[in-house]
């Protein structure tokens, strides 16, 4: 006779075995612009030194002169340098909390004795898939939202596209602007991403990025491919040299993630990433009964605990 502990058991390995082969069929679409933490707590505090100095000379002179024996030009000369300039650091700071998230599914016991629980296994597989896209969709809207505080703020205290960062107790603190209102554009591209190489570090000195990745609405797909994929420039009519095409790459959001003319240029170069996704706990299965109702149900939920929240303004510029 088949018992309900026998079918309970045959769920439980499928709603696993389902589920884990969800989260492997599902390939990650925000791997280039978020960095992962794992979080070991309630939060993380993200403490991180500024820009170290810049060298600065201090022996040796620096003028242009002509050699007093042979009449040569002459490039500097010998000096024993003077009082040196001490200089303090500033310490960019941040508090990610973690959040809570689950998928909850009820089946009746008597379904569970009847064996009328077809296709679990797929609908686990379905839920796998639904915790990877769901942190690919945060990310995505991290982006979309960075002019609000929906996910915080920079570690400056400003939104994460502002015009007014400056990094607290830096030696330099002139306001830097990572958004802009533009429509997407070969022109327009050319405008946002040139600014953005040009963002100074907090001691005032080039802080290089390399933005080399265009993420944008599904909308957009046209133009970003004009962008990044055409060898010719398809705004001029004597077919120029497009410099863009294979050095710049493309990155969609699925569906209705961003608005319809959002887009984003990001530095996919750097260990650190413009969004951080912070896990806790991974997806995880948990089950209980309840006797309450009717003849009882017994309760699935996977259950994950994580937080996105913004790393270095700098590598990224809102184009729209």
């Amino acid at each position: 006779m088949i018992t309900r502990t026998d079918i309970l058991a045959h769920l439980e390995r499928g709603m696993r075995v389902g589920f884990l082969a969800g989260l492997k069929a599902y390939t990650p679409l925000r791997k280039d612009f978020v960095r992962e933490n794992t979080s070991d707590g309630a939060f993380e505090i993200y403490g991180d030194m500024g820009a170290l100095p810049w060298p600065r000379q201090n022996g040796g002179q620096s003028s242009a002169t002509t050699d007093a024996r042979t009449g040569a030009p002459q490039t500097g000369g010998v000096h024993e340098g003077g009082p040196i300039t001490i200089l303090g650091g500033n310490e960019r700071a941040l508090v990610a909390f973690n959040q809570d998230w689950n998928v909850p599914i009820g089946i009746w016991h008597n379904a569970i004795d009847d064996n009328r629980v077809g296709g679990i296994e797929q609908w686990a597989q379905s839920a796998g898939v639904r915790f990877e896209q769901h942190m690919d969709f945060l990310c995505f809207d991290a982006l979309g939202q960075g002019t609000t505080n929906t996910y915080g703020n920079a570690y400056d205290a400003q939104t994460f596209f502002s015009a007014s960062h400056a990094d607290p107790g830096a030696e330099y603190t002139t306001a830097q602007s990572n958004t802009n209102n533009l429509a997407l554009s070969m022109d327009n591209f050319e405008t946002v991403r040139v600014a953005g190489a040009k963002f100074r570090d907090d001691r005032g000195q080039p802080a290089s990025p390399n933005h080399t990745l265009l993420i944008h609405a599904v909308d957009l797909e046209r133009t970003a491919a004009q962008i990044t994929s055409n060898p010719t420039d398809y705004t001029t009519a004597n077919r120029a040299s497009n410099p863009y095409n294979g050095k710049i790459q493309s990155l969609s959001a699925p569906g209705a993630w961003l608005s319809s003319a959002q887009w984003f240029v990001v530095d996919p170069s750097m260990p650190n990433k413009p969004v951080i996704l912070q896990i806790r706990q991974q997806p995880q299965l948990v089950y209980w009964d309840d006797h309450t109702q009717g003849n009882g149900i017994r309760y699935y939920k996977w259950v994950a605990r994580y937080v996105v929240t913004y790393g270095d303004w700098r590598l990224a510029v809102k184009g729209n």
